[in-house]
């Protein structure tokens, strides 16, 4: 049996078929293209026109972002005043398209300017204190950064009473306090309101030059294009647009560096598409701040020398070969400590030696992958300092685990999905126990498999290369608009063959009832891979993306696979059999012959604290199959999901329903849009509220019960309406629209309630029905 790694869902949008075709014929597109499109909040004529044939309409004016007027005339007596200006890039792919973008623009106007890449192992992200104090000796009177800025509260501070002047413009996350530059060019600015807060840095860079220019320069659009996907910002609105201009002029790029480099990848200019900038550029521009200097990528970027460009190209492709061996590598010896950790954890913590520091991001972002879990993987430097990377999954922020422990690090920083850091090898241990914690906080189990979204269930016979193309007007693909997933059907004497050097590739080609078909999948994990060659893949399903493949002058259709299973896995349910003992109390006497599982990890701890030693607890939470005889399931799961992978991994005879919960909120309504109105007013107004004194006075103000108003809070709080330090609560208001039910603690509401209904409510048969069990 083939297990699937994703919780396959499929997408819903808000109109019927009737409407679907409806709209189908009035704009000549085929019924499947439609409905994806509304599936993806596009409901009417003009929104998907508007979506599928981008006109600049969504560019908007430089001058709204804030402090942009102030930062063109600051850079303008610059240049007329002759002032010699430094631009201090980033050392990833859209610090080094950012830079490049910059410099083109100074030069253009005849600045004196030059720039510097800071190294990621000397002088690691964002402004640098000493690199900016060697600046300031080689005669700066103008720093503009790009791609970073917002972080160096006292690094700018210097800079500007020294009488340097500093511009910042960036795109990462805001601090409490802004640096006291002489103007920020941030697209959420706290007192701006610009019309999209998505920008990449490169689209920032690119902003200031087109107000520099009074023009959009045309040629700089292939960098913004490359830097925009590369930190795989949300490919829509003013991104779409400029991602989708910025393709058609990489493909008759006229810079000889990524000339040179398209030739030495073999890439040709009439295929280039978001994926040729993902899979293809942006990996080897990174490679260079990740094994050496990125330096070199501004150059290869901006030279107009094509022997120094064909160097530099096949050295940057070289370097990436390089990369990717130390990965491979790396992961191998990460994973195998993984392997020997004698418990398991929610949150994974990897510690190894004389691994390069520069690839263990990606590293951490293959062992996430693989086991579903966040994982931090470091290595012990020559200062005796842990440092490394970490990846997260969705329903853990890593920023927010993490940042009010920074007394725990020498330095950390970073975002909800990645975070990098160093730490003292003394507090390693404390690390774990700190991580598993706030997994906890957060609500996440590690159990619930991450959702796939299936747009359409497709039969084989039905993929053509015509299909494809039509598809392909929703592109260029990225984050927010990704390939369409499609459930494919029909799949007739499929075979398995494995590929790569390290087995790491796999493909199977099956029957469709109309010719041959194929599905492939780069950098399997290898659990995925023994399994697919240990188990028959008679009524295999796949769910995959629909791409082309170029092989020999062909052009055929080709399924780009994201997830497998076989029939086998929606049957293993009925052969467990069920004892509902759910309307007893909560357990107070053990058998040590069964097995007892829970959820909830705190209350597994209470309880180990109150057994007998050989009473067998376990958490449920673990990914790891469940032996035994019998499973009596103490506590509610936290989302029906969670039961049913929980079943997935049952090796037992038989399980007892107890399903204890402290908290039964299945007969509370959800807080209304009127009532988080009302909380929203209340806390926008006011100040330090202590919550751990006045939080039922707050309820009873406000009229709300004090568990939902406790729910609320935790709502506001992710959604940043609120601030809550040392117990004390303070509002935070908005300008963004932010729909409260898609946080994840509202969707996780949502998700309890569902499964307190079904698990606390319904009748015995009912629930044996609704998950597939015998009783």
């Amino acid at each position: 049996m083939i297990t699937s790694n994703y919780d396959w869902k499929m997408a819903v949008s808000k109109l019927d078929d009737q409407q679907i075709n409806e709209l189908a014929q009035t704009l000549h597109h085929s019924p499947l293209l439609i409905k994806i499109l509304a599936q993806r909040g596009m409901e009417t004529a003009n929104q998907i026109k508007d979506f599928l044939e981008p006109q600049g309409q969504h560019v908007h004016d430089p001058y709204l972002l804030y402090d942009m007027e102030k930062a063109i005339d600051r850079i303008q007596q610059a240049i007329i005043e002759n002032q010699k200006i430094f631009i201090y890039g980033d050392y990833d792919a859209d610090g080094i398209t950012s830079t490049a973008v910059m410099y083109e623009t100074l030069l253009q106007l005849g600045a004196d300017v030059q720039y510097f890449v800071p190294d990621r192992f000397k002088d690691g992200y964002g402004p640098n204190l000493a690199e900016y104090q060697n600046l300031e000796a080689q005669g700066m009177q103008l720093l503009i950064t790009v791609d970073n800025g917002v972080s160096g509260y006292d690094e700018v501070q210097y800079l500007m009473e020294k009488g340097i002047d500093v511009i910042i413009t960036d795109h990462h996350e805001l601090p409490e306090k802004l640096p006291p530059a002489y103007a920020i060019v941030h697209p959420m600015h706290p007192k701006g309101n610009y019309p999209f807060k998505g920008l990449a840095g490169v689209g920032v860079a690119f902003k200031v030059a087109c107000a520099l220019l009074d023009d959009i320069p045309q040629e700089e659009l292939d960098l913004v294009a490359i830097g925009t996907v590369a930190d795989v910002m949300s490919l829509t609105d003013e991104n779409r647009d400029l991602v989708s201009f910025g393709i058609e002029e990489l493909k008759t790029t006229m810079r000889p560096g990524l000339s040179a480099l398209l030739e030495v990848t073999k890439t040709k200019p009439d295929e280039i598409d978001s994926d040729t900038i993902g899979f293809t550029i942006a990996p080897r521009l990174n490679s260079l701040g990740r094994l050496e200097n990125a330096t070199q990528g501004v150059k290869l970027l901006t030279t107009l020398d094509e022997s120094e460009a064909a160097q530099l190209a096949q050295h940057t492709h070289d370097l990436n070969q390089r990369r990717q061996d130390l990965v491979a590598t790396i992961t191998k010896e990460a994973e195998q400590i993984l392997k020997q950790t004698e418990q398991s954890h929610l949150v994974n913590v990897i510690a190894g030696q004389n691994w390069h520091e520069g690839v263990l991001g990606i590293v951490a972002s293959r062992i996430t992958e693989e086991t579903k879990r966040p994982t931090i993987v470091l290595t012990l430097t020559e200062d005796d300092l842990y440092k490394g990377s970490g990846r997260s999954v969705e329903g853990f922020n890593l920023f927010d685990a993490f940042d009010s422990h920074r007394k725990l690090f020498e330095s950390f920083g970073g975002h909800a999905q990645a975070c990098g850091l160093s730490i003292k090898p003394d507090n390693l241990a404390g690390f774990q126990v700190i991580a598993d914690q706030e997994a906890e906080n957060q609500h996440f189990n590690g159990n619930e498999r991450p959702v796939l979204e299936i747009n359409e269930e497709l039969p084989a016979a039905s993929i053509s290369l015509d299909l494809i193309n039509e598809l392909n007007l929703l592109a260029p693909f990225g984050c927010d608009n990704p390939r369409p997933v499609f459930k494919i059907t029909g799949i007739q004497n499929p075979q398995l063959k494995v590929m790569g050097d390290q087995g790491q590739h796999f493909r199977i080609n099956f029957q469709s009832g109309h010719g041959s078909l194929a599905g492939v999948k780069f950098n399997a994990s290898p659990t995925e891979v023994h399994q697919l060659q240990a188990d028959p893949l008679d009524g295999v399903e796949i769910a995959g993306e629909l791409t082309v493949n170029r092989w020999q002058g062909r052009t055929t259709p080709q399924i780009q696979i994201c997830d497998l299973k076989t029939e086998a896995e929606n049957e293993i349910s009925s052969k467990v059999k069920v004892i509902d003992h759910r309307f007893t109390s909560s357990p107070n006497k053990f058998n040590s012959e069964f097995v007892y599982g829970f959820f909830n990890l705190k209350l597994l701890k209470r309880v180990a604290a109150q057994v007998a030693p050989n009473i067998k607890l376990i958490s449920l939470t673990d990914q790891m199959p469940i032996v035994g005889d019998t499973l009596v399931i103490v506590d509610c799961p936290p989302s029906i999901s969670a039961f049913e992978s929980l079943v997935d991994r049952l090796q037992v005879k038989q399980i007892v329903l107890k399903c204890y919960t402290q908290h039964n909120i299945a007969s509370k309504p959800l807080p209304s849009r009127q009532d988080f109105g009302k909380l929203y007013r209340f806390t926008s107004t006011h100040h330090d509220i202590d919550l751990r004194k006045d939080l039922e006075k707050l309820a009873n103000y406000l009229n709300f019960d004090k568990e939902s108003l406790v729910f609320m809070i935790q709502v506001f709080s992710e959604a940043k309406f609120v601030k809550i330090k040392n117990g004390l609560l303070t509002g935070t208001p908005s300008n963004q629209r932010i729909e409260l039910t898609r946080t994840k603690r509202y969707q996780a509401r949502v998700a309890e309630i569902q499964a307190q209904q079904l698990f606390l409510n319904s009748k015995t048969a009912d629930l044996l029905k609704r998950l597939n069990l015998t009783i």
